[in-house]
């Protein structure tokens, strides 16, 4: 787990890691990506602790998109 920046969170340390392979299908089908081997997830704890911030960005760029982009929650 790496600690980075978050656009959604406004901090410049919290939890991040690398897509799994379920949420790597989704951002590939939802941006047109072919390679998502860059994309990093927030896993900051949202009010009570319960929903993770989800944001997605880039290893190298807070903000990679225009508006920021969640990752659906898991299933």
């Amino acid at each position: 787990m790496r600690m980075k920046s978050c656009s959604t969170c406004k901090s410049q340390r919290q939890p991040h890691r690398f897509l799994e392979p379920k949420e790597a299908v989704w951002v590939k089908e939802h941006l047109k990506e072919k390679f998502t081997g860059t994309y990093m997830i927030c896993l900051a704890p949202l009010d009570d602790g319960a929903k993770q911030c989800r944001n997605l960005r880039t290893s190298w760029a807070e903000k990679h998109f225009k508006e920021p982009l969640r990752l659906p929650e898991q299933e």
